[in-house]
């Protein structure tokens, strides 16, 4: 049977497609190079024309989830009349209803970045995802600037700062992730206090008073990491 011809891009997609499924049910580490050649049909040469390794696929498939935060914001940013604060809330919150209904899919793919050893692909990938969407936050701030709702003199340095703060709860996070039961219970805890704390130093840089900004609702990381699973 012959394989049916596409353009280097469209198989570079079949490829992708095939890891976010692979990657969602069985898990990044879990899956193989080989599992990902035979789900997608590709020969070895084809694939490693595409990616040098499975650490490369992970990146990809992290850059094209990224894309769906852009679309998340360009979405808020077109609503008319809101306020840059009101951006800025609505943005957060349509960023954290897209995890949550994505919420296993990214604990498997995405469970194993949280150890020691993976530290660095961590790094890689957290700073795919800043730049990509850093031009966003950017603008809604300088919109901020303009309108009063926030006082900050560097629009750009401030979206930094408030994009770096998921670095701050890395050991939270990982902690999250590798409890079970009421161990669980007791590391979502932190999480959320340390998530709510991210809120108020978000808060303090864009010069408002504390709790202005809704960076985690009551039972957000319940949600995402149920206590049973």
């Amino acid at each position: 049977m012959t394989r049916a011809y596409l353009s280097a891009e469209a198989r570079r997609e079949q490829i992708l497609d095939c890891a976010q499924h692979l990657f969602f049910t069985k898990g990044y580490e879990a899956t193989t190079v080989q599992d990902l050649m035979l789900a997608a049909g590709v020969s070895k040469g084809g694939f490693y024309h595409h990616f040098g390794a499975k650490e490369d696929v992970l990146q990809a498939l992290n850059a094209r989830l990224a894309a769906v935060s852009v679309s998340v914001l360009e979405t808020v940013m077109a609503w008319p009349g809101l306020t840059a604060f009101e951006q800025l809330n609505q943005s957060l919150r349509g960023l954290r209803h897209f995890k949550r209904e994505t919420a296993s899919g990214l604990v498997a793919a995405f469970e194993t970045l949280m150890r020691p050893e993976n530290i660095a692909l961590y790094e890689r990938i957290r700073r795919t995802n800043i730049q990509t969407v850093l031009p966003y936050f950017e603008k809604i701030i300088e919109a901020g600037q303009q309108d009063g709702s926030f006082n900050v003199p560097n629009a750009r340095v401030a979206a930094e700062a408030v994009l770096s703060l998921g670095s701050m709860s890395h050991e939270t996070v990982a902690a999250a992730l590798a409890a079970r039961g009421q161990d669980r219970a007791a590391a979502n805890k932190a999480l959320q206090e340390a998530m709510t704390f991210q809120g108020v130093i978000i808060d303090r840089i864009l010069g408002m008073p504390d709790g202005s900004i809704e960076f985690v609702e009551p039972g957000y990381v319940d949600a995402l990491l149920p206590i049973e699973d």
